[in-house]
């Protein structure tokens, strides 16, 4: 591996590094400003690879995580918002199309922004690791090795986010019991 690959990998996974560990924390509005700064990490390593259908998808998922970070004001709030990006994300697959290659970072980011959208932390965690699956394989397909592996351990980290957040606490609640 030459010294460009090699640095092409690591934009990709310092990218992935900040995701999974992003959704370590509680708070949305952090989340939201991680996910920016993984959209521009992602959006040069997929440019560089020329995963072109990644390289647009990301730069609508910087934009996205933008007017997200803001949905809690009156003119950001309107669901046409999501509705817009979940289009975009379509139609970033049908602009780059290969074959069902395409399909998967435009699948994946549309699980990524209802994920965001809502504000039910649950959801989001739930969503993030269904989102994971599909944008492993696309890394395969398309020679993101650095971002196939971390995407193994971004499953992972999402999975221990929803035991922790979602199974544990629920887990260590007590049981009323009847009268």
């Amino acid at each position: 591996m030459t010294i460009e690959s090699l640095m092409i990998q690591a934009l990709g996974l310092t990218g992935s590094l900040i995701a999974i560990t992003s959704l370590q924390s509680g708070d949305r509005r952090k989340i939201l400003t991680l996910q920016v700064l993984c959209c521009v990490l992602w959006t040069a390593h997929y440019a560089l690879l020329g995963a072109y259908t990644a390289v647009l998808t990301n730069i609508v998922g910087l934009c996205r995580a933008l007017l997200f970070a803001r949905n809690d004001r009156p003119w950001a709030k309107s669901r046409v918002w999501l509705w817009v990006f979940l289009g975009l994300y379509a139609g970033c697959a049908a602009l780059t199309w290969e074959g069902f290659v395409s399909v998967l970072p435009c699948f994946s980011m549309m699980l990524t922004t209802v994920a965001l959208w809502v504000h039910n932390m649950r959801v989001t965690r739930l969503l993030y690791v269904l989102n994971s699956p599909p944008i492993f394989l696309y890394n395969v397909l398309t020679g993101s090795w650095s971002c196939a592996a971390i995407e193994i351990v971004a499953f992972c980290s999402f999975l221990l986010a929803v035991w922790r957040f979602d199974i544990r606490k629920t887990q260590d609640e007590p049981v009323a019991e009847p009268v």
